[in-house]
């Protein structure tokens, strides 16, 4: 199982990667996409997983996210 997992909001998850830099790259696409409005990742949350340590590393929270009561 590769380690680490990239998550998008409505999407699900994106893919599974070997290394930290290979991940953090579609991390920070997908984050850009959120900011922007841009296709299905538009204003959804973003998240980094490490699957060995089972929680999540880095997140950015979308707007949808952010204004749910």
């Amino acid at each position: 199982m590769s380690r680490y997992s990239v998550i998008v909001g409505n999407i699900g998850t994106i893919d599974h990667y070997p290394t930290k830099k290979a991940a953090l790259q579609d991390f920070a696409e997908y984050k850009r996409q959120s900011k922007a409005g841009y296709g299905k990742a538009a204003f959804e949350s973003v998240i980094l997983f490490d699957n060995d340590l089972g929680e999540p590393i880095k997140e950015y929270i979308g707007t949808i996210d952010n204004n749910e009561e």
